[in-house]
């Protein structure tokens, strides 16, 4: 019986991440129509990334601090997503720049309070079941996206009215908290500390952290930005632009929900470093030849090889640590999305000056360095167990 409850609050927590990806992958895929819009440039976008950043970086410590130990779980995810329901009433109803940009503020809210609370709670889950699941919880972030890429260059290519859309993404995800609740922790089975005062963590968890921060701060140009390279810089349809979302969020999908029998069958340092190290060779390559067909069959194989990096991280941290889950927790997205405070106002600084296409190529030469070290340091960390 304690399994089952345990498994249902799993269940919970996937959906709540589910959702609101499922509205961000709908609006990934009309970046490029809101552009149109509102005349906006690279910037703005980056803009974006950041204020949403800056936002979830605070109401991630504060739902570890404050929200989860008060409210529950069950509460809080429900919180978290009714908030994160209302942003695209910003995202695709605004008739200026600065309308657009406060959507960042909601989603920072909702986002923060849900990716720390689910996220604690599937490594409470994890512990009661004896089962592999931030693979599988990590796999509900790809699909979410996933399924509205889908959607949206459906609609798009059906010539359908976009507002009509997004009025319906609304009610999908106030109707989603309900399900949420009904399968969520109730506070007794929760086991979830409080967070202890924020300091610095244990080397290791700073160390899985920093990479954390280094693929969160780098990911915006490969994948968030990709509708819009293909559309500005590639000139292809908005067709072909929505089907980077696709392919990369396929690839990170079918990888993810295989990920727990991946890492039982061969291990963390196989699926975390040789993997996506090899696929990073293979984007680049790609890239560098430039065809943008081949390009999303490079974002496929990248999204398989990349798949399992952060939830790995995420499991070798909590295992490493002898700080309670929540702190732990709370702590690791924080340092970790800090990278995406920092990296896509980088990003669209550098893309008004040189290119996206530029951003993507250096990326992909970083990437190839900083999987090239987490080897090292998975070799090492293992060595220590």
């Amino acid at each position: 019986m304690d399994k089952k409850i345990y498994l249902n609050s799993f269940f919970s927590a996937s959906i709540a991440v589910f959702v609101p990806l499922f509205i961000w992958g709908n609006t990934l895929s009309h970046i490029p129509w809101i552009f149109q819009k509102l005349e906006m440039n690279n910037s703005t976008l980056g803009y974006l990334f950041m204020i949403f950043s800056l936002v979830q970086l605070f109401f991630s410590q504060l739902s570890g601090r404050l929200i989860i130990p008060n409210l529950g779980s069950r509460i809080s995810l429900v919180i978290g997503l009714v908030v994160f329901s209302s942003t695209p009433i910003f995202f695709v109803f605004s008739n200026s720049i600065s309308f657009f940009l406060f959507a960042s503020v909601p989603a920072g809210i909702g986002f923060g309070i849900i990716n720390t609370t689910a996220t604690a709670v599937t490594s409470v889950a994890e512990n009661k079941t004896n089962k592999i699941l931030q693979t599988y919880y990590s796999a509900f972030f790809s699909l979410g996206i996933l399924c509205g890429g889908l959607c949206s260059g459906l609609y798009r290519f059906l010539e359908l009215n976009s507002y009509v859309l997004f009025f319906i993404l609304i009610f999908f995800g106030l109707i989603s908290s309900i399900f949420v609740f009904r399968l969520g922790l109730k506070k007794q089975y929760d086991e979830i500390e409080t967070a202890k005062k924020f300091k610095l963590p244990e080397n290791k968890l700073l160390i899985y952290s920093l990479y954390l921060f280094v693929f969160f701060a780098t990911i915006t140009a490969i994948v968030d930005w990709a509708p819009l390279w293909f559309e500005k810089e590639l000139f292809t349809t908005s067709l072909i632009a929505s089907l980077t979302i696709v392919c990369w969020f396929s690839g990170e999908t079918i990888s993810k929900f295989l990920g727990a029998t991946l890492i039982e069958k061969f291990n963390e340092r196989v699926i975390g470093c040789y993997l996506p190290l090899f696929g990073s060779i293979i984007y680049l390559i790609i890239v560098l030849i430039g065809n943008y067909y081949f390009i999303l069959v490079g974002l496929f194989i990248l999204g398989v090889a990349t798949a399992n990096f952060v939830p790995i991280i995420v499991r070798l941290a909590l295992k490493s640590t002898t700080e309670n889950v929540n702190t732990a927790t709370a702590n690791l997205i924080t340092l970790g999305f800090l990278g995406f405070l920092l990296g896509p106002a980088m990003i669209g600084y550098t893309s008004e000056i040189y290119s996206i296409h530029f951003n993507v190529i250096a990326i992909s030469f970083l990437w190839i360095l900083i999987f090239s070290t987490f080897l090292i340091v998975v070799r090492r960390f293992t060595k220590l167990k």
